[in-house]
């Protein structure tokens, strides 16, 4: 811990290292918006002629290592260092847009996308190692971690509004956009400064193996972080199995972001090819979409601090199955404005409500662990529904990811009503 502290000390002022963790934050999210929303799903359906399965074996590849191996990297940001850990994942990432920029296969392409979510997964660890640093220090946690979340809602939203702008008769211009942001985004991280190259532990694990040969300190280090992680999964267990949460919560979790992830690979096959909508009108659509959902959660998170999260997760839930149940229904361009109007009011009461509803469940002990239990299942829903969504797309029609997410969040009411009513009854 000593060695971690001094290491926070030998830092510069964070401020310039924060401002290059939050260009690096922003410009991945830009580049991952513009593939993931904009760009890859049309590309691969129109262009190549890939089956939407295809296509969303790629987005749940991409999710599956961003998600799976953020833990190995939090690893090797405390044993390699900040900086060449970041740097290497950046690089990785760098590669996998070079691979999509200039492949012409299925295969080619699931694999830049499950390269993509390896090469962003470090991201975030060494993001919060360094701000969690900060703090033993100088305090201002909650401001930065707010200027971070920024950073991604951010450019999240401007990728695919950027990318949809200089889209023309081919996707060259974009792919070269996007591989000169990925260049700014290395070099950001090589301007990290030179500290972060340092291992946070250097000597925790070197004293306790001197004098071992190399595969002795090896096999060494593997048992002891494999009685950790088992010690540390029992401690998760138990901590869950005191919260005594009713079992109905964890299939909630898991929709909550299935029902997001069955659109996510053929939205925008269906606004520009069934809804016939231009580049242009798209993002008009997704600017005022996401504007009601960001604007609306701003009041949303005051009522739900001062009235509770059940109406507001009811309300929300519904509005959601109505939203999604026309968008499945119509092409009649007034009313698909009216459903995704009312999709981001939807959106807008359900955030909020929800994360404060989980937030209230995790005690203060073990906090940590719990989250990232929660988080793995909310993940899952993530992988598995872009599945869902390609199957049924090819299989069905391409209305049927959205009613099979309408459906999702159906359940997703009748499973929040029976907690809700459980609790009330329970008081």
């Amino acid at each position: 811990m000593n060695k971690r502290i001094e290491g926070a000390k030998s830092m510069p002022k964070l401020f310039s290292v924060f401002t290059c963790l939050w260009i690096i934050v922003f410009l991945v999210e830009f580049v991952k918006g513009a593939l993931l929303v904009a760009v890859l799903p049309v590309y691969m359906h129109d262009t190549l002629r890939l089956s939407a399965l295809t296509i969303s074996l790629a987005f749940s590849l991409q999710y599956v290592g961003e998600n799976l191996l953020r833990s190995p990297a939090g690893w090797m940001a405390e044993h390699v260092g900040l900086r060449g850990t970041i740097t290497g994942g950046l690089l990785l990432s760098w590669a996998a847009v070079v691979v999509i920029a200039f492949s012409m296969t299925g295969p080619s392409l699931i694999t830049a996308c499950a390269l993509l979510g390896i090469g962003t997964a470090p991201i975030w660890p060494v993001v919060m190692s360094t701000i969690s640093m900060d703090a033993q220090q100088n305090g201002g946690t909650g401001s930065k971690m707010a200027s971070i979340q920024i950073a991604t809602l951010a450019g999240t939203g401007a990728g695919p509004v950027v990318s949809n702008l200089i889209i023309g008769d081919t996707y060259r211009v974009v792919f070269w956009v996007l591989l000169g942001v990925m260049a700014v985004v290395t070099a950001a991280a090589i301007l990290l400064p030179r500290q972060m190259f340092t291992p946070l532990t250097p000597k925790l694990i070197r004293r306790p193996h001197a004098g071992f040969s190399f595969s002795k300190k090896v096999h060494r280090l593997v048992k002891r972080h494999t009685v950790r992680s088992a010690y540390s999964v029992r401690k998760v267990f138990r901590a869950l199995t005191a919260l005594k949460l009713t079992p109905l919560l964890y299939p909630a979790m898991f929709l909550q972001s299935f029902v997001i992830g069955i659109l996510s690979p053929v939205i925008s096959v269906y606004i520009r090819n069934e809804l016939g909508m231009t580049p242009g009108q798209f993002n008009l659509l997704l600017i005022v979409g996401g504007g009601v959902a960001v604007v609306g959660m701003i009041p949303v998170g005051k009522l739900v601090d001062k009235f509770g999260t059940r109406w507001f997760l009811h309300i929300g839930f519904l509005l959601a199955v109505v939203a999604l149940s026309g968008l499945a229904s119509t092409h009649a361009m007034l009313m698909v404005w009216s459903f995704v109007l009312t999709a981001g009011l939807g959106f807008a009461m359900i955030l909020p409500a929800w994360n404060t509803l989980l937030a209230e469940l995790v005690p203060e002990k073990e906090r940590g662990a719990i989250w990232g239990v929660f988080l793995t299942l909310q993940g899952l829903g993530t992988v598995i529904g872009p599945l869902a969504g390609g199957w049924t797309w090819d299989h069905i029609g391409p209305q049927a990811p959205f009613w099979a997410s309408a459906i999702s969040m159906v359940f997703l009411l009748l499973i929040h009503a029976s907690m809700s009513r459980a609790t009330r009854l329970s008081q």
